[in-house]
């Protein structure tokens, strides 16, 4: 039986565990997916609140809760 699959997924998980050990994980990723060209840059938005609010909508209908759970 061929164990080439299973030795290189081995080295692999242990390479991505010694690389996120170190601390070294998150660059090296990015500079793969800047290579294969699927790097998007990180969002650095402050605000929490998101860009606009739309409030329920009060029409005057009960709400049934009976089918609520308890």
């Amino acid at each position: 039986m061929n164990l080439t699959w299973f030795y290189f997924h081995c080295v692999l998980a242990i390479i991505i565990l010694v690389k996120d050990y170190n601390g070294t994980l998150e660059e090296s990723l990015d500079r793969f997916e800047k290579k294969i060209g699927l790097y998007t840059e990180p969002d650095t938005t402050d605000t929490e609140t998101p860009p606009y609010y739309i409030p329920p909508i009060d029409d005057g209908i009960p709400i049934d809760s009976s089918m609520a759970k308890k």
